[in-house]
């Protein structure tokens, strides 16, 4: 556990509560998500569905510190990112389900769960095609801001942490964005779009999901 820059980073073991208050950063960061409406038809149970999903990917990596959070005023972890060295802190893809993992398929849209496990299915593609081509690099898998600190600089502080880090190590950084406005933000970070794909349902006219691959070389190797 340590702190640099005023970002805190830190494992589930290393702080249960603060660990679980990281996750309540997510639920109403992403609430507001565009793609929500996507697989879940009720927006009373977005805030929810993320801090489940925080929840659980921290349940599958207990030990590991990538939780990295700044404070606000009194809010301690106003702002989070949930970030990793992939694939040394990758958690194996044949790991047991551990105890204490929510179920989400209740929430959800039972039409959109093929789509789901196909993104799914892509996103950990694509993280290992990354891999072949760049080598071991820097993971970004969350970030989100409570919406009352929205506007403060507290992501661009987090994105300054996590790629000082990856310039550190020589290595490169790798995100999904989910729209053009969280795109336009890691751009200012030296990101750049690799490939956007999107996914549609015939039963969801005029819904869709979208994901923004981008990348950020080493700054040595940035012109």
């Amino acid at each position: 556990m340590g702190s640099t820059s005023g970002v805190r980073t830190f494992s589930k073991s290393d702080d249960p509560v603060a660990a679980e208050e990281c996750c309540n950063t997510v639920g109403k960061g992403f609430a507001s998500e565009p793609n929500n409406v996507f697989f879940c038809a009720d927006p009373a149970l977005f805030e929810g569905r993320w801090r489940a999903i925080a929840h659980n990917s921290l349940l599958r990596s207990p030990e590991t510190p990538l939780l990295h959070s700044v404070a606000s005023g009194d809010t301690q972890h106003a702002a989070v990112a949930f970030a990793y060295s992939y694939p040394e802190q990758k958690t194996p893809d044949d790991a047991p389900e551990p105890p204490g993992v929510i179920d989400l398929s209740g929430s959800g849209r039972p039409e959109a769960v093929p789509t789901r496990d196909e993104m799914l299915k892509y996103l950990g593609d694509k993280k290992t095609e990354f891999y072949q081509r760049r080598g071991p690099f820097e993971y970004v898998a969350f970030l989100a801001t409570r919406p009352e600190h929205w506007g403060r600089g507290l992501g661009s502080r987090l994105l300054k942490h996590l790629t000082d880090r990856a310039d550190a190590g020589g290595r490169w950084a790798y995100l999904e964005a989910t729209n053009a406005d969280n795109a336009r933000l890691y751009a200012r970070h030296g990101f750049r779009e690799i490939e956007t794909k999107v996914w549609t349902l015939e039963c969801l006219p005029g819904q869709r999901m979208m994901l923004i691959y981008m990348e950020r070389p080493p700054s040595a190797q940035q012109q």
